[in-house]
């Protein structure tokens, strides 16, 4: 594939008028994926995007509660009531706010799927985003749904996983993978993974 990708991120902050405003423990993230064929008079065209959350994961939340496993869309910890306390990687230390980033979702067009472009954009994203945050994680679920049958889906979740494998994330648990971002070199997993898609 010629050209290049053209990633724009963009951060929804909403800040209340008539409150002071609170601490905000969840940044929202779009990033609008663009493709740049690089010819004279072309311009870029969106071919998908992707949703990122940064978390302030407070001590004795479990990155697992924030995610609904029936839809595999992620909850925003501010609505949430008080959890219990279980150690999920978010540090050894009790006390310790730990920072994690969670790759919503990323949708591309379909005419540009199945090149890798996902998992490039995902590690792009990552090491961008990801940059003070000791964990990232997804819960690999289609939000497309195309069939009723509990088979198609499953099916969609372990090609999804195969996908976030390759960005280096591993299961954890009920369907939520986690990726070490203390130990993870993002740029020479997105260089591997443009390498792969020439």
């Amino acid at each position: 594939m010629s050209g290049e990708l053209v990633l724009m991120y963009r951060l929804e902050e909403r800040i209340p008028l008539a409150a002071d405003p609170a601490s905000r423990p969840v940044e929202r993230w779009t990033v609008s994926v663009l493709l740049d064929r690089i010819a004279a008079g072309a311009v870029p065209v969106e071919i998908g995007y992707a949703h990122v959350l940064v978390f302030s994961l407070e001590p004795g939340r479990d990155i697992g509660e924030l995610a609904d496993h029936a839809s595999g869309t992620w909850i925003d910890v501010e609505t949430r009531a008080e959890a219990s306390p279980v150690s999920a990687g978010v540090g050894d230390d009790p006390g310790q706010t730990g920072h994690i980033l969670l790759l919503d979702r990323v949708w591309l067009d379909p005419d540009h799927r199945g090149r890798g472009l996902g998992s490039i954009v995902a590690a792009a994203a990552i090491g961008r985003l990801g940059r003070g945050c000791h964990l990232a994680a997804c819960y690999p679920a289609p939000f497309e749904e195309t069939s009723d049958e509990p088979a198609d889906r499953a099916r969609a979740v372990e090609a999804l996983g195969r996908v976030w494998s390759t960005v280096g994330f591993r299961h954890w648990r009920d369907g939520v993978w986690m990726l070490d971002l203390t130990t993870a070199d993002m740029q020479a997993t997105l260089a591997r993974l443009v390498n792969r898609a020439e």
